[in-house]
């Protein structure tokens, strides 16, 4: 049985969840030449009438033991396509293997594939699943069990962590036991993104323990949220260095931390502000990691102000970032001035531009016809016969627990004052933000933090149409060059055209870039075997982290 959503979703894609965190290429070379393989007819997914095995989990004896910590709240969901928890998403990836998963730059790789097809004739992808995997539970992996998975993050729509990025495929369909034929209308090489999700069982998608093929499985989760994972020694790959992986949960981050000083547990991943200190403490040891949250000042194009272009580049020459990331954000930052993050095969360096330079930046505001003509420390101009001050309101809102989005627009006000800018900081809801700047009545300038995708799709963000779209900018290149990404079946062409789009970002300004909200992995452990961790994903390599 396979699904058929297109018409469905076809309205509904949106890159980013902008859970206002308030929180063939046209111009370039092909996309690749159709793929000649034999294309057998979809075959319908058995019915689930029995669990070979069930329950019965082989695990090894003996061996090493690790406690990580985990922030939320009781009875959260475990199972991995039906939850949105942050925590629980990133333990779950120690169970559960996608069939393409992303390297440590972000790049998609193999994982329970071994090789992918594309067919430009018919426009579909084509998935082969390696040989000889089998579930924790003895069963063999196949691509029933893959559209097994696809179909339930669908029925179980924003419950799943999940379900923005399956939303990019129109079809997922068993060929045979080893092929999954995918369609994702409109979309080229970002298809491999959408591949990410989490493959369970089809015969344990409804059972309490759901059973995946990593390196780990579920054993006992209890009513106070204690998780018990045991190794999988049915695991395809290298036999991991811990047996037990025991997850406890704190109902916040400070009584984490305080279980990390105590010993009760060794490891967290967390990404709040509590946890910045004790990244500092020689006692043990951290690694830092980028999350999608990209903090970034949104201009009202339509203000007299800020549709200047000058003005909104020396905007950017007079933020002083460094300050900013260091003073209210502890560090906890990656500087970034396009929605792309640094360390990304799709980053282009080049988009590095806007160094701190006050005096850049107020040389600029001269030559845009802004002078301080009264000598009262605010610049000034005349236009169509009327007096203006260079004023600004900065709108913001704070997430819950922390006040930093008011802190920084504080310290940009500050910062902005020295160079003749007057600024003005209001900060509201969420709610209160969201109905600001998506008003037809406009605004002028607006501190938010956007969560991005995984799938690099920014369509959503610059598009002229785009519903995040809340400059009002609009540039015919601009929309053609994210159409042409968004189309592009070669990474190669992908990678250049994405290139093109974060350098007229920068040029541009639609959006003013700040910095990647970063986490960070807290241990009392050696984690020299970890590399590419990511928010979705902080105990990547766990399994090689070699502990005494």
């Amino acid at each position: 049985m396979t699904l058929n959503r297109g018409k469905l979703l076809k309205c509904g894609l949106a890159l980013l969840c902008v859970a206002l965190a308030l929180s063939g290429c046209g111009g370039r070379s092909g996309g690749g030449q159709a793929v000649i393989m034999l294309t057998p007819a979809p075959t319908a997914v058995p019915a689930a009438t029995f669990a070979p095995n069930s329950g019965q989990v082989t695990v090894l004896d003996g061996g090493k033991s690790l406690a990580i910590g985990y922030v939320d709240t009781r009875g959260v969901s475990i199972h991995p396509l039906r939850t949105s928890s942050r925590d629980v998403t990133g333990l779950a990836r120690l169970v559960f293997e996608s069939v393409v998963d992303l390297d440590e730059n972000r790049r998609p790789v193999a994982q329970l594939c071994d090789r992918w097809e594309y067919n430009q004739d018919d426009d579909v992808w084509y998935f082969t699943l390696r040989a000889g995997i089998k579930f924790q539970d003895g069963t063999p992996l196949t691509a029933w069990d893959v559209v097994a998975s696809y179909e339930d993050i669908l029925l179980n729509m924003e419950t799943s962590a999940y379900y923005d990025r399956v939303k990019y495929l129109t079809t997922v369909e068993a060929m045979d036991e080893q092929t999954v034929r995918v369609k994702c209308e409109r979309y080229g090489y970002m298809t491999l993104y959408a591949m990410t999700f989490p493959i369970v069982s089809r015969y344990s998608i409804e059972s309490e323990y759901p059973v995946g093929t990593g390196p780990f499985a579920y054993i006992d989760y209890n009513a106070w949220g204690l998780l018990r994972l045991e190794v999988n020694a049915l695991w395809w790959k290298q036999p991991p260095a811990f047996s037990v992986i025991e997850c406890k949960r704190y109902n916040d981050t400070s009584d984490a931390l305080e279980a990390i000083a105590t010993g009760e547990i060794q490891m967290i991943a967390t990404r709040s502000n509590t946890a910045a200190l004790s990244r500092q403490l020689s006692d043990r040891v951290t690694m830092d990691y980028a999350t999608l949250t990209w903090e970034c000042l949104i201009p009202d194009t339509r203000s007299s102000i800020l549709s200047d272009v000058k003005v909104r580049r020396a905007l950017m020459y007079a933020i002083d970032r460094s300050s900013l990331a260091g003073t209210v954000y502890h560090g906890l930052v990656q500087e970034s001035e396009v929605p792309v993050a640094p360390g990304s095969w799709l980053y282009e360096t080049q988009s590095a531009v806007y160094n701190y330079s006050p005096e850049r930046a107020l040389q600029m505001l001269y030559d845009a016809g802004w002078y301080d003509t009264n000598n009262d420390g605010i610049l000034d101009r005349v236009k169509d016969g009327l007096w203006e001050d260079l004023s600004i309101d900065i709108v913001t809102y704070n997430d819950p627990h922390s006040n930093n989005r008011t802190k920084a627009a504080e310290l940009i006000a500050n910062q902005l004052s020295v160079i003749g800018i007057r600024v003005n900081v209001v900060t509201s809801s969420r709610s209160g933000v969201l109905k600001t700047i998506n008003s037809d009545e406009g605004f002028e300038m607006a501190l938010v933090g956007y969560n991005l995708s995984t799938i690099p799709d920014l369509n959503y963000l610059l598009d002229s149409r785009g519903s995040g779209n809340c400059s009002r900018y609009a540039n015919e290149k601009l929309d053609d060059l994210l159409t042409q990404a968004r189309i592009c079946n070669s990474p190669t062409d992908l990678r250049l055209i994405m290139g093109d789009i974060q350098l007229m970002v920068v040029e541009e300004l639609p959006v003013m870039g700040l910095f990647f909200r970063s986490g960070t992995l807290i241990s009392k452990i050696g984690i020299g075997g970890l590399s590419g961790i990511r928010e979705d994903y902080p105990y990547r390599g766990i399994e090689y982290v070699q502990a005494d």
